[in-house]
């Protein structure tokens, strides 16, 4: 009996270490499960019919919508609930790796846009701890198995780059968090916190994607990444 009692207490705490060390109901964390932003079905994404603005914890995301004679495209911001981990076509691109969100079920997918949209802004100035980031199912799959664009997959030399930079009043902060989603074979696979805390208090993060699979237009890598808990203690 002593034996079982020591195993279900180290079991015990084993999964509270595994638990977040913030509370999951701070209103000030962008979790992404409020009703008003969650995909209205099974295995879906948020889309906005316009171009506009939604809301998670102290964070606002702009989601550009571009409709022309190709079809309707989503830049910027989109709230996913899919899962599994597997890639097949443009239809796949909102997909973590991990397959699924790291809580709850929604998770955040952006991408770059044309127009220059790069990040988030804050409803108030604060200094964010940190997120958690991981790769798209189309990034991952062009840098792990090439494709037309990009090419042969990833080599030793090959680099997938994140820089979060912030803003305050319209001003730049002198620091940069630079967080390689992939560097040679070693590419991010599941959800990894980044500590974003020296940026100090912004009202404004800004986002950019860069690497060393490069064209004529600019990054062949697919421009896609996946955030969960923004504002977040690791």
């Amino acid at each position: 009996m002593k034996k079982s009692f020591l195993f279900v207490a180290a079991l015990a705490l084993t999964f509270a270490a595994c638990k977040p060390t913030y509370d999951v109901e701070d209103k000030t964390i962008a979790t992404f499960e409020e009703a008003a932003i969650t995909p209205a079905q099974t295995e879906s994404v948020y889309h906005l019919g316009q171009t506009g603005t939604f809301t998670s914890g102290n964070f606002e995301f702009t989601q550009e919508v571009s409709v022309s004679e190709w079809g309707t495209y989503y830049f910027g911001n989109v709230v996913s609930n899919k899962t599994g981990n597997t890639y097949k076509d443009d239809m796949d691109g909102d997909k973590s790796v991990k397959g699924g969100a790291r809580n709850g079920k929604n998770f955040l997918v952006w991408t770059a846009s044309y127009s220059g949209l790069d990040g988030i802004k804050l409803k108030q100035a604060a200094k964010v701890p940190g997120m958690y980031v991981c790769n798209s199912v189309y990034a991952y799959a062009s840098m792990t198995k090439g494709d037309d664009f990009a090419g042969e997959p990833f080599g030793d030399d090959d680099w997938f780059l994140l820089t979060v930079s912030g803003s305050l009043e319209g001003k730049a902060v002198n620091t940069q968090v630079p967080f390689y989603l992939a560097k040679g074979k070693n590419i991010i696979a599941d959800w990894t916190y980044v500590d974003l805390s020296t940026l100090g208090k912004v009202d404004e993060l800004h986002f950019a994607l860069t690497g060393s699979r490069t064209g004529d237009y600019g990054l062949n890598t697919p421009a896609y990444f996946c955030i969960d808990d923004l504002g977040a203690s690791k």
